[in-house]
């Protein structure tokens, strides 16, 4: 037997010696998150070439942590409510970060790729940012920042279909650089609802002023439900049919919406769980990251419904992520984003993919705060 292999046999009974519980694995969850925000995230950045001969950028290699850490801080912020760990001087720092890293022109937001002209500002950033800031401020340290592309989402990206489209831009009277966005947005980016995206920021609208924006969040209600297929939601931007679902039922049951679309939902998940207790994208082996999209939708599901979860079922799913704990790192990297190259021509000739063992980290860890 091999060094490497008996390492990973040692590793493996010694785990399941120690007695498992959701508390403990959220424990070490949080000891990584922490030790990579005080490392610089140097596990978490996405880094992506773009040529100059084709984009006006200044380096080709374009990096970005904007929404990493946003889904990060959020899980500090959760971490800070639930436990006696004081988090408050991480949490202002990285919020105080992403405040810094938004766009400087007349709409504000923010862009996945900052320093990227062609990438305008987009709603699921916006979203994941916005809703971080509701669950740590009081509306009025804030709202500055959002109102603008709030109200050009809201007035002049609605779609036919009841959502509203990715991708934050005036409709009329559009700057330089908002026309060199628009013709990527038509030739590189793509158009249209997403479903991924109308949840995320469904979320948010109701953290920020749900009574305001009732008519609007209604609406995007619709849509959700118009695109539920066989009790799940898929997602343009993320990879598999697990983040869609959760983010979907997250926005649904935070606005109180209709339960018989959660029932579908939930039952969903309950049946595509496999044998080992864990979930995975279809023809690969169940992993970290699914499976934890997966817990936390069926938490905020059966919670909503008032389902009983039985405590045996979820225990294998325990043992599932127990078992793929990695004492150096967390949880295993596993694609997360995906960007579609071609769908404004109709053909998605590439798909360029993001995954970090940071970012599988932070699910896990919300998904076992759900559960203690």
């Amino acid at each position: 037997m091999s060094q490497v292999s008996k390492e990973i046999i040692d590793n493996h009974i010694s785990i399941q010696n120690k007695a498992m519980s959701w508390k403990g694995l959220f424990d070490k969850g949080i000891q990584h998150l922490l030790e990579e925000q005080k490392n610089g995230f140097v596990n978490t950045k996405h880094s992506m070439p773009f040529s100059k001969e084709i984009f006006l950028v200044e380096e080709e290699l374009q990096v970005t942590d904007i929404f990493q850490r946003a889904l990060i801080v959020d899980t500090f912020i959760n971490a800070n409510e639930k436990t006696n760990l004081n988090l408050d001087t991480v949490i202002i720092s990285e919020l105080d970060y992403l405040r810094n890293s938004r766009r400087k022109d007349a709409i504000g937001g923010w862009s996945y790729f900052v320093d990227l002209i062609e990438l305008p500002a987009d709603v699921d950033d916006l979203a994941q940012i916005l809703q971080a800031f509701c669950h740590y401020y009081p509306k009025a340290f804030f709202e500055d920042l959002f109102e603008i592309p709030i109200q050009t989402i809201l007035n002049e990206q609605a779609n036919e279909d009841l959502g509203w489209e990715t991708w934050i831009l005036p409709k009329e009277n559009l700057t330089k650089e908002q026309l060199l966005q628009y013709e990527w947005i038509h030739k590189g980016w793509g158009t249209g609802s997403d479903v991924d995206v109308v949840a995320n920021f469904l979320y948010a609208l109701n953290l920020y002023d749900k009574e305001r924006f009732e008519k609007d969040i209604q609406r995007g209600l619709q849509f959700l439900y118009n695109k539920q297929n066989h009790g799940t939601w898929g997602s343009t931007w993320y990879h598999g049919l697990y983040y869609g679902t959760f983010v979907s039922i997250k926005a649904i049951c935070k606005n109180f919406g209709n339960k018989e679309v959660i029932n579908n939902a939930l039952n969903f998940l309950f049946s595509t769980r496999r044998s080992d207790g864990g979930w995975g994208l279809e023809d690969q082996e169940s992993d970290s990251l699914q499976t934890a999209l997966a817990l936390l939708g069926i938490s905020i599901a059966s919670n909503y419904l008032n389902r009983e979860i039985d405590s045996q079922w979820l225990d294998k799913s325990l043992q599932f992520l127990t078992e793929r704990y990695i004492e150096n790192q967390g949880w295993e990297s596993c694609p997360f984003i995906q960007m579609p190259m071609g769908r404004p021509i109709g053909y998605i000739h590439t798909i360029l993919t993001y995954e970090s063992a940071p970012i599988t980290t932070s699910f896990v860890t919300r998904a076992c705060a759900a559960f203690f």
